[in-house]
């Protein structure tokens, strides 16, 4: 058996698909921290890991960040 298998067609994501989760994912995590009234240890942790991924795709963050 080849140690290297083709996937079907359909079950690989593509490299834009996978930035647009990211980003959309990310502006989900600042919209909840616009509205949170108290701190949120668990979510600031989850948007610094967001930015560190978002980080490897070179996405830059600053206008989405004006946005909040």
């Amino acid at each position: 058996k080849a140690a290297h298998t083709k996937r079907r067609k359909g079950e690989e994501m593509t490299l834009e698909e996978q930035k647009q989760i990211a980003i959309d994912y990310y502006i989900n995590l600042m919209r909840i921290k616009a509205e949170e009234k108290a701190e949120n240890k668990e979510l600031e942790r989850q948007i610094k890991i967001a930015k560190i991924k978002l980080s490897t795709f070179s996405i830059d963050l600053s206008e989405i960040e004006t946005m909040f």
